[in-house]
């Protein structure tokens, strides 16, 4: 999805800057993480 990938910029962008919301950005980071390995199962579960 096109928000993923946004999402993604945006915490590359949040890690070069200076953090003002240490939480927040690790929760994004950590939900980005976690949503991009249930994808991963999902696409070898297809394919296996």
């Amino acid at each position: 999805r096109v928000h993923r990938v946004e999402a993604r910029e945006y915490i590359e962008t949040f890690e070069r800057t200076d953090c003002r919301s240490q939480v927040l950005h690790e929760f994004a980071r950590l939900d980005f993480n976690m949503v991009q390995t249930i994808h991963q199962r999902e696409l070898r579960e297809l394919f296996v």
